[in-house]
C-alpha cells in the first residue's frame, strides 16, 4: 500500500510539473509572439515618422531660403537709404522691394506623430530618448509658427506704407509671375526709389529684417532637432 501511494504521489508530481512546464512555454510562446508584433509595430512606425521627418527637413530648407531672401535684400536696401547712393534704377529697386514680402510659413507632415501622441501610443518606441525628442518636436513647430506670424506682420505695416507712398503696379512689373493679366505701369508720376528718402521706411525695412533674422535662427535650431531625431530613426531603424 505504501508503494502504491508513493508511486501516485511521484506520478502526481511529475503530471504537475508537466502542467506548470507547459504553462511556462505557452507562456514564453505568448510573450515571443507579442513581443514580435510588437517589433513589426515598432518597425512600420519607425519607418513613418522617419518618411515624414525626412520630409520635414526638405520642407524646412525651402522656408530657411525664402527667410535668408527677406533677409539679404532687407540689408541690401538699407545700404541705399537716407543719403546714401540710391540704386541705379527703378527697377533694381523693385526687384529688391519684391523681395522683402517672401515670408513663407512652416507646415510639417506631423500626421502620423500627431496619431501617436494622441491615442499615447509614444511609448511603441524603446528608445527613451527618441520618445523625447519627438516629445519637444511640437513645442518647437509652435515657435515657428510665432516667428513666421511676427515677420508676416512686420510685411503687413510695410506693405500699407508702400500702398500710400509708393507704386505696387511699377513693382509688379519686376519678376515673372504667371498672372492672368499684364499690368501697365502707373499713371501717377511716381519713382518707388524716393522711398528710401524716408526715415520710416528705413525703420521698417529693418524691422522686418530683425523680425526674419530672429525667425531664421528658430529655424535653425530646430534642424537641429529635426537632424538628431533623423539620425536616431535611422539607427533604431538598423537594429531592426
Amino acid at each position: 500500500m505504501e508503494n502504491k501511494i508513493g508511486k501516485y504521489l511521484k506520478y502526481a508530481i511529475g503530471e504537475i510539473i508537466l502542467v506548470v512546464i507547459g504553462i511556462l512555454i505557452a507562456l514564453q510562446i505568448n510573450n515571443w509572439n507579442e513581443n514580435r508584433k510588437l517589433n513589426i509595430q515598432e518597425q512600420n512606425a519607425l519607418n513613418n515618422i522617419h518618411r515624414d521627418f525626412l520630409k520635414n527637413r526638405e520642407i524646412l530648407e525651402e522656408v530657411k531660403t525664402s527667410t535668408q531672401l527677406i533677409m539679404t535684400s532687407g540689408v541690401q536696401i538699407l545700404n541705399h537709404t537716407g543719403n546714401k547712393k540710391i540704386p541705379d534704377t527703378e527697377h533694381a529697386f523693385n526687384d529688391l522691394l519684391n523681395k522683402l514680402f517672401n515670408s513663407s510659413p512652416y507646415y510639417p507632415q506631423n500626421g502620423f506623430l500627431d496619431d501617436l501622441l494622441s491615442s499615447g501610443k509614444l511609448s511603441i518606441f524603446k528608445s527613451a530618448e527618441l520618445r523625447n525628442l519627438l516629445s519637444s518636436w511640437k513645442p518647437e513647430v509652435e515657435i515657428l509658427e510665432e516667428g513666421f506670424i511676427t515677420v508676416d506682420k512686420n510685411e503687413d505695416i510695410l506693405n500699407l506704407y508702400i500702398l500710400e507712398r509708393g507704386s505696387w503696379l511699377n513693382a509688379d512689373q519686376v519678376g515673372e509671375y504667371n498672372r492672368n493679366v499684364t499690368f501697365p505701369l502707373s499713371g501717377f508720376k511716381v519713382d518707388n526709389r524716393d522711398l528710401l528718402k524716408a526715415l520710416k521706411f528705413e525703420n521698417l525695412v529693418e524691422n522686418l529684417v530683425i523680425a526674419a533674422d530672429n525667425y531664421y535662427s528658430s529655424q535653425k535650431k530646430s534642424e537641429q532637432l529635426l537632424n538628431k531625431i533623423v539620425t536616431l530613426l535611422e539607427s533604431e531603424i538598423h537594429k531592426k
